[in-house]
């Protein structure tokens, strides 16, 4: 007999820790504030060129010749180029929108600018228990910054960012989602490509992914207890 107090009342869970996705709204959030790389009272962003995201958000921000010659943006700077819904075609500056955590947005542009939009990709159920997820970065530049940099080891901006956001991903284990990769066999979505509007933006996507799975901890059945990622999850 089903048991009154179960969400699945009147019928019987009879499969523990299959996969529902629970918490997987919670990764693009996760994603944004690692972008974001804001201090928290123990850490310091560090302005240092070997520093991935602080390189990242110095090609994102500067448009100009030279844009890791200039300081990281403070976190006043990044926040207000942070896509505002609420807002969404009066951005606060001049820079316009520049990090936006969707698929897409009618840019506002009335000047050249470089945008980032950051999104969920195509998810692949590989068994019961686990599924694999992929995490879109298409990057956008215009065709006069793309190659504006003059720097010998970045002569494409959308390939630098590209880079960048490769290097701060790639092998990093997010507490309670999973481990960023980057390997086709896993997913077939991975890898990078070319973009281009056919007017006046070029650009790259690049395409990691998350291996997320479940299982019953032994003994936790009775309680309803199923494990996600690297946390453990009432159900």
């Amino acid at each position: 007999m089903a048991n009154p107090n179960s969400q699945w009342y009147p019928y019987n869970k009879v499969q523990e820790g299959f996969f529902d996705l629970s918490d997987t709204d919670e990764i693009p959030r996760k994603i944004m504030d690692y972008l974001l790389d804001m201090p928290d009272g123990v850490y310091t962003p560090k302005d240092d060129n070997k520093y991935p995201r602080s390189r990242m958000w110095k090609y994102l921000y500067y448009d100009g010749a030279r844009p890791t010659d200039n300081p990281l943006p403070t976190p006043a700077q990044k926040k207000s180029v942070l896509f505002n819904p609420e807002a969404a075609e009066k951005p606060p500056t001049e820079k316009g929108y520049r990090l936006i955590p969707q698929i897409y947005i009618k840019p506002a542009q009335e000047n050249a600018q470089t945008r980032i939009y950051c999104y969920m990709g195509r998810m692949i159920a590989e068994s019961d228990f686990k599924v694999q997820i992929s995490v879109v970065f298409d990057i956008w530049t215009h065709y006069i910054q793309e190659s504006n940099t003059k720097l010998n080891e970045a002569y494409s901006r959308a390939g630098a960012i590209s880079q960048a956001i490769m290097q701060a991903f790639h092998g990093v284990n997010m507490a309670g989602v999973g481990t960023f990769y980057f390997n086709r066999s896993k997913h077939p979505d991975c890898g990078e490509e070319l973009l281009s509007d056919k007017d006046s933006n070029v650009g790259k996507r690049l395409t990691l992914a998350l291996e997320i799975d479940t299982t019953t901890p032994n003994g936790n059945a009775e309680n309803n207890e199923v494990a996600i990622g690297n946390g453990i999850y009432m159900v």
